[in-house]
């Protein structure tokens, strides 16, 4: 088996499967399967959605998968080896593990007396990296475009102007997401303006209003029986967040969660929570839990935001930015420190690679 991270030549990578090894292509990751092990090489570069080293922890492999490799690489008792083609040679990435796979809808059984539908071809295969590659092989496997990072201009208008910082980061942080329909339309009920103003920002994009905890449409707001409305709720419904309608900035009130209302009224609850799904859900992230010391060392050369902290998900909950990043840190019971961090351009997040700093899952 060849150390991790070295270069070797073709042939020698070849030897590794085994005599008669057979070479299977598929679109941009070879697989050679043989006798002693299977092998997968793939193209150095940076494809998100496509068949590369994604992280330092994963590599990823789409369909179509030559026939014969599913059983490979799921259920194999042999060895499956990593390498990645360089223009020098193959760089190795160590021995790989079965994480995910995912597969197209297959047909549905017949002779079951409960039908249901059998598995397709296998659509989606994420190996794990036994040995996390080091940031210096990261680089050279998976190099990073630069790209243009949205600014902190929105950053200026805080504390004062929630509703103004608000517009201005959708603005930004959504620029590469096509807006949907504008017009708010005739809204039936009184609501806050800041609300409205939300509305009119999302401009029916699905992303703005959360893909973890969720934001309601217009039409999806629910009435109480108190007069409160429910305008948003977390991902799997443990709690609600409720408002006063006939306030100009209404105190932000939960129903289900351990705190009663947010330290900021709307206006600036708003942001904060765009804040927070930016960290959570972006297309590129990362998660830690840490001692509060290494949280702290972290975001030192990142801007925080100038708002009260929130309450959840963890209190305190506060946000650090930088161009084209948003660090959310929560404190929990203990006292450690959960750090999600989000971009939507993978090249923000190298400002977050701290050497002394573990994190569990990261895309920079």
């Amino acid at each position: 088996m060849p150390e991790p991270w070295c270069v070797v030549a073709e042939a020698d990578v070849l030897s590794y499967a085994g005599a008669r090894a057979q070479v299977l292509s598929g679109g941009d990751v070879s697989f050679v399967v043989g006798p002693s092990a299977t092998l997968v090489i793939v193209q150095a570069g940076d494809r998100p959605d496509g068949s590369a080293v994604q992280n330092f922890d994963d590599l990823a492999l789409h369909g179509p998968f030559p026939a014969g490799v599913e059983a490979r690489l799921a259920g194999s008792e042999l060895p499956r080896l990593g390498f990645v083609r360089l223009p020098e040679g193959f760089m190795s990435l160590g021995e790989l593990r079965h994480a995910v796979s995912r597969h197209e809808p297959g047909d549905i059984a017949e002779d079951s007396p409960f039908p249901y539908r059998l598995p397709g071809k296998l659509s989606f295969c994420q190996l794990h990296i036994t040995d996390r590659l080091p940031f210096h092989v990261l680089d050279r496997v998976r190099p990073t475009s630069q790209h243009p990072l949205p600014g902190l201009n929105w950053l200026g208008f805080l504390p004062y102007d929630g509703v103004a910082a608000l517009g201005e980061f959708v603005a930004d942080w959504y620029a590469d997401v096509p807006r949907g329909d504008d017009a708010l339309g005739d809204v039936d009920r009184v609501l806050p303006e800041p609300l409205l103003a939300f509305y009119r920002a999302a401009a029916g994009r699905e992303e703005v209003y959360g893909l973890h905890n969720q934001l309601y449409t217009a039409d999806e707001l629910e009435d109480e029986d108190d007069g409160l409305v429910q305008f948003g709720a977390e991902s799997q419904g443990v709690f609600a967040m409720l408002l006063d309608p006939t306030e100009a900035d209404p105190t932000v009130q939960y129903s289900g969660l351990h705190a009663k209302h947010e330290r900021e009224p709307l206006s600036a609850f708003l942001l904060q929570f765009l804040l927070c799904e930016a960290s959570y859900s972006s297309p590129f992230g990362g998660f830690a839990t840490v001692a509060a010391e290494q949280a702290r060392r972290l975001v030192e050369p990142l801007h925080q935001v100038p708002l009260q902290p929130m309450r959840w998900p963890g209190d305190p909950t506060q946000h650090y930015v930088a161009p084209g990043l948003v660090v959310t840190t929560a404190t929990c019971p203990d006292g450690s420190v959960e750090v999600y961090a989000g971009s939507r351009y993978r090249s923000a997040l190298r400002l977050l690679r701290a050497p002394d700093f573990i994190w569990e899952r990261f895309d920079g």
